[in-house]
């Protein structure tokens, strides 16, 4: 269940964390901070460095932080805590740190963020960081310019009754790009 930032802050949050470690719950929660809430940085309004993550632990649960911007950690680490979740370890909370390099919405154009810090973010932007590591490791460029564009095919809407984004399936293009069998996702 992919989560924002901003959510851990709503009483819905806490309870869904609270009856996931009750009822041990084979469910792994994601939440995906950008470090700002709508408009503004986490951290002007939340104590906390790590919103979700710093809160597991009264809950029981494990603090886990990751770099979310390194799809290899955050795949390493889904399919540790998916398979725990599948053999009946219970729920699992994973902090993703990422950047929002827009704004929220278009009436939030991000043009008062430090330039510094879009910088810095860019300069770690997943899409080509991963290229590069591919292209380090042998993978070449025809491989990879054909699994970005699976990617992207699986990124678009898909007439689901509404139900939104396509899920990545067992076996797809990037575990074969890398030399892998299986995936941590199930359509």
């Amino acid at each position: 269940m992919l989560l924002r930032g901003r959510t851990t802050n709503i009483g819905a949050f806490h309870e869904a964390l609270n009856l996931a470690v009750v009822w041990q719950l084979p469910v792994v929660y994601v939440c995906e901070n950008n470090l700002y809430m709508e408009y503004t940085p986490i951290g002007a309004v939340t104590a906390v460095a790590n919103p979700a993550a710093d809160r597991a632990s009264a809950y029981g649960l494990e603090p886990i932080v990751v770099d979310g911007n390194d799809v290899d950690e955050v795949y390493e680490t889904a399919t540790r805590l998916v398979d725990r979740a599948r053999q009946g370890g219970g729920p699992a909370l994973v902090e993703a740190k990422t950047y929002r390099h827009g704004g929220h919405s278009r009436a939030d154009p991000a043009k008062y963020r430090p330039d510094d810090e879009v910088k810095a973010w860019l300069a770690r932007d997943p899409i080509p960081t991963y290229r590069d590591r591919l292209l380090a490791s042998g993978v070449d460029t025809a491989t990879i310019d054909r699994v970005e564009r699976e990617a992207l095919e699986l990124g678009r809407p898909r007439d689901r009754g509404g139900e939104g984004r396509a899920v990545p399936r067992t076996g797809g293009a990037r575990d074969r790009a890398v030399g892998r069998r299986g995936s941590a996702w199930r359509s």
